[in-house]
Protein backbone atom coordinates (compact mmCIF):
# COMPACT_ATOMS: atom_id res chain seq x y z
CA UNK A 1 0.00 0.00 0.00
CA UNK A 2 2.78 2.23 0.82
CA UNK A 3 4.16 1.94 -2.63
CA UNK A 4 1.33 2.40 -4.11
CA UNK A 5 0.96 5.89 -2.27
CA UNK A 6 4.21 6.79 -3.29
CA UNK A 7 3.62 5.90 -7.20
CA UNK A 8 0.17 7.67 -7.09
CA UNK A 9 2.47 10.85 -5.36
CA UNK A 10 4.58 11.04 -8.38
CA UNK A 11 1.89 10.38 -11.01
CA UNK A 12 0.36 13.60 -9.38
CA UNK A 13 3.37 15.53 -9.51
CA UNK A 14 4.42 14.63 -12.73
CA UNK A 15 1.22 15.43 -13.95
CA UNK A 16 0.99 18.95 -11.81
CA UNK A 17 5.05 19.91 -13.37
CA UNK A 18 2.86 18.92 -17.04
CA UNK A 19 0.35 21.29 -16.77
CA UNK A 20 2.49 23.81 -15.03
CA UNK A 21 5.19 23.56 -18.06
CA UNK A 22 2.33 23.60 -20.83
CA UNK A 23 0.77 27.14 -19.17
CA UNK A 24 4.67 28.68 -19.61
CA UNK A 25 4.76 27.47 -22.80
CA UNK A 26 1.50 28.71 -23.88
CA UNK A 27 1.86 32.25 -22.17
CA UNK A 28 -1.55 31.25 -20.25
CA UNK A 29 1.03 31.46 -16.77
CA UNK A 30 1.88 35.13 -17.50
CA UNK A 31 -1.44 35.72 -18.01
CA UNK A 32 -3.18 34.79 -14.89
CA UNK A 33 0.11 36.09 -12.78
CA UNK A 34 -0.03 40.17 -14.33
CA UNK A 35 -3.96 39.46 -14.48
CA UNK A 36 -4.00 38.83 -11.00
CA UNK A 37 -1.20 41.55 -9.89
CA UNK A 38 -3.37 44.20 -11.74
CA UNK A 39 -5.98 43.96 -8.81
CA UNK A 40 -5.18 45.90 -5.42
CA UNK A 41 -5.92 44.22 -2.03
CA UNK A 42 -9.43 45.73 -1.55
CA UNK A 43 -10.38 44.75 -5.03
CA UNK A 44 -9.61 40.99 -4.15
CA UNK A 45 -12.39 41.53 -1.16
CA UNK A 46 -15.03 43.29 -3.42
CA UNK A 47 -15.08 40.38 -6.39
CA UNK A 48 -15.50 37.72 -3.16
CA UNK A 49 -18.55 39.91 -2.50
CA UNK A 50 -19.73 39.96 -5.85
CA UNK A 51 -19.24 36.39 -6.53
CA UNK A 52 -20.74 35.33 -3.24
CA UNK A 53 -23.96 37.27 -3.93
CA UNK A 54 -23.37 35.86 -7.63
CA UNK A 55 -23.54 32.42 -6.80
CA UNK A 56 -26.18 32.84 -4.56
CA UNK A 57 -28.77 34.67 -6.17
CA UNK A 58 -28.10 32.56 -9.13
CA UNK A 59 -29.11 29.38 -6.86
CA UNK A 60 -31.94 31.03 -5.18
CA UNK A 61 -33.36 32.05 -8.80
CA UNK A 62 -33.13 28.35 -9.57
CA UNK A 63 -35.71 27.63 -6.28
CA UNK A 64 -37.52 30.89 -7.12
CA UNK A 65 -38.00 30.37 -11.00
CA UNK A 66 -38.95 26.47 -10.75
CA UNK A 67 -41.71 27.86 -8.56
CA UNK A 68 -42.55 30.17 -10.58
CA UNK A 69 -43.20 28.12 -13.88
CA UNK A 70 -45.35 25.61 -12.02
CA UNK A 71 -47.75 28.81 -10.99
CA UNK A 72 -46.72 28.08 -7.47
CA UNK A 73 -47.08 31.52 -6.47
CA UNK A 74 -44.07 33.57 -4.24
CA UNK A 75 -44.07 35.10 -0.82
CA UNK A 76 -40.47 36.00 -0.27
CA UNK A 77 -36.75 34.87 -1.29
CA UNK A 78 -33.98 35.95 0.95
CA UNK A 79 -29.85 36.77 -0.04
CA UNK A 80 -28.61 36.89 3.40
CA UNK A 81 -29.86 40.46 4.29
CA UNK A 82 -31.72 41.59 1.64
CA UNK A 83 -35.24 40.64 1.72
CA UNK A 84 -37.75 41.08 -1.26
CA UNK A 85 -41.24 40.18 0.29
CA UNK A 86 -44.86 40.18 -1.17
CA UNK A 87 -48.12 40.98 0.54
CA UNK A 88 -51.64 41.03 -0.59
CA UNK A 89 -50.44 44.21 -3.21
CA UNK A 90 -47.43 44.18 -4.56
CA UNK A 91 -43.45 43.53 -3.80
CA UNK A 92 -41.07 45.14 -1.35
CA UNK A 93 -37.74 45.38 -0.30
CA UNK A 94 -36.25 45.47 2.84
CA UNK A 95 -32.36 44.90 4.70
CA UNK A 96 -32.47 42.97 8.16
CA UNK A 97 -29.11 43.08 9.52
CA UNK A 98 -29.65 40.40 11.94
CA UNK A 99 -30.23 37.87 8.79
CA UNK A 100 -26.24 37.72 8.45
CA UNK A 101 -26.35 34.51 10.92
CA UNK A 102 -28.49 32.82 7.56
CA UNK A 103 -25.25 33.53 5.47
CA UNK A 104 -26.68 32.30 2.40
CA UNK A 105 -30.78 32.85 1.44
CA UNK A 106 -34.36 30.86 0.91
CA UNK A 107 -37.14 31.32 -1.13
CA UNK A 108 -40.53 31.19 0.64
CA UNK A 109 -43.54 29.56 -1.46
CA UNK A 110 -47.27 30.62 -0.73
CA UNK A 111 -49.08 26.99 -1.43
CA UNK A 112 -52.50 28.02 -1.14
CA UNK A 113 -55.21 25.45 -0.74
CA UNK A 114 -55.01 21.91 -0.61
CA UNK A 115 -58.23 20.56 -0.94
CA UNK A 116 -57.46 16.87 -1.65
CA UNK A 117 -54.57 14.28 -1.83
CA UNK A 118 -54.66 15.30 -5.48
CA UNK A 119 -53.77 18.55 -4.40
CA UNK A 120 -51.13 17.78 -1.96
CA UNK A 121 -49.17 15.07 -4.70
CA UNK A 122 -49.40 17.71 -6.85
CA UNK A 123 -48.04 20.41 -4.47
CA UNK A 124 -45.38 17.49 -3.11
CA UNK A 125 -43.84 17.24 -6.46
CA UNK A 126 -43.61 20.96 -7.56
CA UNK A 127 -41.65 21.27 -4.33
CA UNK A 128 -39.63 18.37 -4.86
CA UNK A 129 -38.99 19.80 -8.50
CA UNK A 130 -37.84 23.60 -7.26
CA UNK A 131 -35.59 21.64 -4.63
CA UNK A 132 -33.59 19.95 -7.51
CA UNK A 133 -33.95 23.42 -9.71
CA UNK A 134 -31.39 24.95 -7.44
CA UNK A 135 -28.50 22.11 -7.75
CA UNK A 136 -28.90 22.12 -11.29
CA UNK A 137 -28.34 25.42 -11.61
CA UNK A 138 -25.48 26.37 -9.50
CA UNK A 139 -23.62 23.37 -11.12
CA UNK A 140 -24.66 24.45 -14.70
CA UNK A 141 -23.10 28.00 -13.84
CA UNK A 142 -19.64 26.63 -12.55
CA UNK A 143 -19.52 24.64 -15.97
CA UNK A 144 -20.26 27.34 -18.25
CA UNK A 145 -17.86 29.87 -15.65
CA UNK A 146 -14.81 27.41 -16.33
CA UNK A 147 -15.35 26.44 -19.97
CA UNK A 148 -15.55 30.33 -20.49
CA UNK A 149 -12.13 31.25 -18.18
CA UNK A 150 -10.16 28.36 -19.92
CA UNK A 151 -11.28 29.71 -23.37
CA UNK A 152 -10.33 33.55 -22.22
CA UNK A 153 -7.16 32.40 -21.38
CA UNK A 154 -6.58 31.34 -24.37
CA UNK A 155 -7.79 34.24 -26.22
CA UNK A 156 -7.99 36.76 -24.00
CA UNK A 157 -5.66 40.48 -24.34
CA UNK A 158 -6.87 42.63 -21.83
CA UNK A 159 -4.61 42.18 -18.61
CA UNK A 160 -6.89 43.62 -16.40
CA UNK A 161 -9.89 41.83 -17.55
CA UNK A 162 -7.84 38.51 -17.46
CA UNK A 163 -7.20 39.07 -13.52
CA UNK A 164 -10.84 39.80 -12.86
CA UNK A 165 -12.05 37.03 -14.59
CA UNK A 166 -9.48 34.91 -13.35
CA UNK A 167 -9.90 35.71 -9.76
CA UNK A 168 -14.01 35.59 -10.00
CA UNK A 169 -13.39 32.22 -11.37
CA UNK A 170 -11.23 30.89 -8.52
CA UNK A 171 -13.97 32.22 -5.89
CA UNK A 172 -16.86 31.28 -7.95
CA UNK A 173 -15.29 27.64 -8.46
CA UNK A 174 -14.37 27.35 -4.67
CA UNK A 175 -17.91 28.73 -3.66
CA UNK A 176 -20.20 26.17 -5.67
CA UNK A 177 -18.19 23.21 -4.79
CA UNK A 178 -18.65 24.08 -0.89
CA UNK A 179 -22.74 24.66 -2.12
CA UNK A 180 -22.74 21.22 -3.79
CA UNK A 181 -21.20 19.64 -0.41
CA UNK A 182 -23.78 21.34 1.35
CA UNK A 183 -26.19 19.49 -0.56
CA UNK A 184 -25.29 16.16 0.98
CA UNK A 185 -25.56 17.31 4.34
CA UNK A 186 -28.19 16.84 6.82
CA UNK A 187 -29.09 17.14 10.80
CA UNK A 188 -32.00 17.75 12.95
CA UNK A 189 -32.26 21.18 11.77
CA UNK A 190 -30.88 21.45 8.55
CA UNK A 191 -31.18 19.07 5.21
CA UNK A 192 -29.45 19.66 2.11
CA UNK A 193 -31.37 20.12 -1.02
CA UNK A 194 -29.96 16.26 -2.30
CA UNK A 195 -31.04 15.06 0.40
CA UNK A 196 -34.46 16.91 1.08
CA UNK A 197 -35.47 16.38 -2.35
CA UNK A 198 -34.61 12.69 -2.35
CA UNK A 199 -36.89 12.57 1.41
CA UNK A 200 -39.37 14.58 -0.07
CA UNK A 201 -39.34 11.68 -2.38
CA UNK A 202 -39.43 8.72 0.20
CA UNK A 203 -40.12 9.94 3.27
CA UNK A 204 -43.53 10.49 4.00
CA UNK A 205 -43.32 11.73 7.37
CA UNK A 206 -40.60 14.80 6.12
CA UNK A 207 -42.99 15.39 3.09
CA UNK A 208 -46.07 15.97 5.29
CA UNK A 209 -44.12 18.40 7.98
CA UNK A 210 -42.43 20.84 5.21
CA UNK A 211 -46.13 21.63 3.50
CA UNK A 212 -47.53 21.55 6.78
CA UNK A 213 -44.88 24.55 7.80
CA UNK A 214 -45.06 26.50 4.70
CA UNK A 215 -48.87 26.98 4.57
CA UNK A 216 -48.36 29.43 7.64
CA UNK A 217 -46.89 31.15 5.11
CA UNK A 218 -50.17 31.69 3.20
CA UNK A 219 -51.84 34.91 2.62
CA UNK A 220 -55.34 33.41 2.53
CA UNK A 221 -56.14 30.57 5.70
CA UNK A 222 -58.50 27.76 4.25
CA UNK A 223 -60.03 25.76 6.99
CA UNK A 224 -60.22 22.89 3.92
CA UNK A 225 -56.52 23.13 3.99
CA UNK A 226 -56.21 22.39 7.81
CA UNK A 227 -58.48 20.32 7.76
CA UNK A 228 -57.22 17.84 5.04
CA UNK A 229 -53.60 18.27 6.27
CA UNK A 230 -54.72 17.68 10.30
CA UNK A 231 -56.35 14.27 8.81
CA UNK A 232 -53.41 13.63 6.65
CA UNK A 233 -50.92 13.51 9.76
CA UNK A 234 -53.85 11.83 11.34
CA UNK A 235 -53.30 8.85 9.24
CA UNK A 236 -49.44 9.25 9.05
CA UNK A 237 -49.78 8.91 12.69
CA UNK A 238 -51.57 5.97 12.93
CA UNK A 239 -49.58 4.26 10.05
CA UNK A 240 -45.73 5.34 10.73
CA UNK A 241 -43.81 3.29 13.88
CA UNK A 242 -44.12 6.03 17.09
CA UNK A 243 -40.36 7.84 16.87
CA UNK A 244 -39.44 11.01 18.71
CA UNK A 245 -37.54 12.78 15.32
CA UNK A 246 -37.67 16.39 14.89
CA UNK A 247 -40.21 15.90 11.62
CA UNK A 248 -42.35 13.21 13.76
CA UNK A 249 -43.15 15.90 16.21
CA UNK A 250 -44.34 18.50 14.19
CA UNK A 251 -46.74 15.78 12.92
CA UNK A 252 -47.82 14.93 16.46
CA UNK A 253 -48.06 18.77 17.38
CA UNK A 254 -50.34 19.45 14.48
CA UNK A 255 -52.49 16.31 15.19
CA UNK A 256 -52.75 17.65 18.86
CA UNK A 257 -53.10 21.41 17.83
CA UNK A 258 -56.46 19.91 15.98
CA UNK A 259 -58.31 18.19 19.09
CA UNK A 260 -57.07 20.88 20.98
CA UNK A 261 -58.25 24.10 19.13
CA UNK A 262 -60.73 22.71 16.75
CA UNK A 263 -62.58 19.85 18.55
CA UNK A 264 -61.67 17.58 15.98
CA UNK A 265 -62.29 13.91 17.60
CA UNK A 266 -59.02 11.76 18.68
CA UNK A 267 -58.45 8.35 17.26
CA UNK A 268 -58.50 5.67 19.59
CA UNK A 269 -54.98 3.85 17.62
CA UNK A 270 -53.49 7.41 18.09
CA UNK A 271 -54.53 7.36 21.66
CA UNK A 272 -52.72 4.21 23.10
CA UNK A 273 -49.13 5.24 20.83
CA UNK A 274 -49.12 8.22 22.68
CA UNK A 275 -49.37 6.42 26.14
CA UNK A 276 -45.96 5.14 24.61
CA UNK A 277 -44.14 8.49 24.65
CA UNK A 278 -41.09 8.68 27.17
CA UNK A 279 -41.73 12.06 28.28
CA UNK A 280 -38.43 12.20 30.54
CA UNK A 281 -36.74 11.62 26.94
CA UNK A 282 -38.96 14.43 25.24
CA UNK A 283 -38.29 17.22 27.87
CA UNK A 284 -34.57 16.91 27.09
CA UNK A 285 -34.98 18.60 23.69
CA UNK A 286 -36.60 21.69 22.01
CA UNK A 287 -39.16 20.32 20.02
CA UNK A 288 -39.76 17.17 22.74
CA UNK A 289 -40.24 19.28 25.58
CA UNK A 290 -42.62 21.48 23.63
CA UNK A 291 -44.77 18.25 22.66
CA UNK A 292 -44.68 17.35 26.13
CA UNK A 293 -46.28 20.29 27.02
CA UNK A 294 -48.89 19.96 24.44
CA UNK A 295 -50.06 16.25 25.86
CA UNK A 296 -50.59 17.81 29.37
CA UNK A 297 -52.92 20.27 27.37
CA UNK A 298 -54.46 17.21 25.42
CA UNK A 299 -55.05 15.57 29.11
CA UNK A 300 -56.69 18.53 30.08
CA UNK A 301 -58.74 19.00 27.17
CA UNK A 302 -59.90 15.01 27.33
CA UNK A 303 -61.39 15.62 31.06
CA UNK A 304 -58.12 13.96 32.17
CA UNK A 305 -57.40 16.61 35.10
CA UNK A 306 -55.24 14.31 37.36
CA UNK A 307 -53.17 13.09 34.54
CA UNK A 308 -52.87 16.31 33.02
CA UNK A 309 -51.40 18.13 36.40
CA UNK A 310 -48.86 14.99 37.53
CA UNK A 311 -47.88 14.81 33.57
CA UNK A 312 -47.21 18.76 34.28
CA UNK A 313 -45.38 18.73 37.31
CA UNK A 314 -43.12 15.67 35.92
CA UNK A 315 -41.63 17.91 33.03
CA UNK A 316 -40.57 20.56 36.10
CA UNK A 317 -38.49 17.48 36.94
CA UNK A 318 -37.37 16.16 33.86
CA UNK A 319 -36.83 19.35 31.61
CA UNK A 320 -33.32 19.71 30.38
CA UNK A 321 -30.87 21.71 31.47
CA UNK A 322 -28.84 23.00 28.83
CA UNK A 323 -32.51 23.79 27.31
CA UNK A 324 -32.83 27.51 26.59
CA UNK A 325 -34.06 29.10 29.59
CA UNK A 326 -36.60 31.59 27.93
CA UNK A 327 -37.99 28.83 26.19
CA UNK A 328 -38.47 26.36 29.06
CA UNK A 329 -40.05 29.09 31.45
CA UNK A 330 -42.56 30.32 28.62
CA UNK A 331 -43.75 27.00 27.59
CA UNK A 332 -44.35 26.49 31.26
CA UNK A 333 -46.11 29.50 32.15
CA UNK A 334 -48.18 28.99 29.18
CA UNK A 335 -48.72 25.58 29.87
CA UNK A 336 -49.77 26.02 33.37
CA UNK A 337 -51.75 29.18 32.51
CA UNK A 338 -53.90 26.78 29.74
CA UNK A 339 -54.88 24.09 32.02
CA UNK A 340 -55.54 26.31 35.07
CA UNK A 341 -53.06 25.24 37.01
CA UNK A 342 -51.36 28.54 37.16
CA UNK A 343 -52.38 32.36 36.37
CA UNK A 344 -49.59 33.74 34.53
CA UNK A 345 -51.76 36.61 31.98
CA UNK A 346 -49.13 39.29 32.79
CA UNK A 347 -46.54 37.23 31.81
CA UNK A 348 -47.95 36.59 28.71
CA UNK A 349 -48.98 39.84 28.00
CA UNK A 350 -45.85 41.15 28.10
CA UNK A 351 -43.90 40.56 24.78
CA UNK A 352 -40.77 39.98 26.08
CA UNK A 353 -41.47 37.08 27.75
CA UNK A 354 -42.76 34.95 24.31
CA UNK A 355 -40.56 33.08 23.36
CA UNK A 356 -40.29 32.49 19.05
CA UNK A 357 -37.05 30.93 18.73
CA UNK A 358 -35.99 31.23 14.75
CA UNK A 359 -39.83 32.79 13.76
CA UNK A 360 -37.93 36.01 13.83
CA UNK A 361 -36.45 35.32 10.64
CA UNK A 362 -40.09 35.41 9.10
CA UNK A 363 -41.22 38.96 10.80
CA UNK A 364 -41.75 40.71 6.92
CA UNK A 365 -44.26 37.45 6.36
CA UNK A 366 -46.14 36.48 9.48
CA UNK A 367 -46.62 38.19 13.31
CA UNK A 368 -44.52 35.51 15.41
CA UNK A 369 -45.84 37.07 18.20
CA UNK A 370 -49.28 37.19 17.10
CA UNK A 371 -49.48 33.57 16.11
CA UNK A 372 -47.95 32.56 19.80
CA UNK A 373 -51.18 35.15 21.13
CA UNK A 374 -53.64 32.71 19.74
CA UNK A 375 -52.71 29.58 21.66
CA UNK A 376 -52.70 31.65 25.09
CA UNK A 377 -56.41 31.44 25.81
CA UNK A 378 -56.96 29.02 28.53
CA UNK A 379 -59.32 25.96 27.77
CA UNK A 380 -62.99 25.53 29.16
CA UNK A 381 -62.34 25.47 33.23
CA UNK A 382 -62.50 21.70 34.27
CA UNK A 383 -63.41 20.95 38.10
CA UNK A 384 -60.57 18.85 39.51
CA UNK A 385 -61.38 17.61 43.00
CA UNK A 386 -62.08 14.65 45.45
CA UNK A 387 -64.47 14.05 48.16
CA UNK A 388 -62.52 14.13 51.44
CA UNK A 389 -64.09 12.70 54.69
CA UNK A 390 -62.67 13.93 57.85
CA UNK A 391 -62.13 12.10 60.50
CA UNK A 392 -64.70 13.55 62.96
CA UNK A 393 -67.53 12.94 60.68
CA UNK A 394 -66.75 8.82 60.63
CA UNK A 395 -66.75 8.75 64.67
CA UNK A 396 -70.06 10.49 64.39
CA UNK A 397 -71.28 8.20 62.23
CA UNK A 398 -70.51 5.26 64.03
CA UNK A 399 -72.08 6.41 67.37
CA UNK A 400 -75.67 6.42 65.39
CA UNK A 401 -75.03 3.31 64.15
Amino acid sequence: MKKRRWAYALIAVFLIGCFYTTLIYNGIWFKLTSGLGSLSIFGYFLWFIFAFYFTLTLHELGHFIAFQIQKVKLRAIYLTIFVFYKDSKRWHFTIKPKLWILFGGLVVPDLGEIKNEEDYKSLSAKFSKSLIAAPIITISVLVIVLVTFVLLMIFGTHTHFNGIFTINTLYITLLSLFYIYTFKLSNQMFYGDFVAYKKMKTDEIFELAEINQYTMFSMEESEETIKFLWEKSQTAIKNKPLTTTMFYILILTNYLDGIIKMDYKSDGVIETKLKGLNISALSRTEHGLSLAYDLCIYDYKKGLIEQAFNRFNLIQRKTGKKLDEKMTLYLRNKTAHIIHYEDHSQFLSEKENLYIGSAWIFEVLIDPYEMLEAYHEPLTYQEYSCPVVFEKEIEEKSDLS
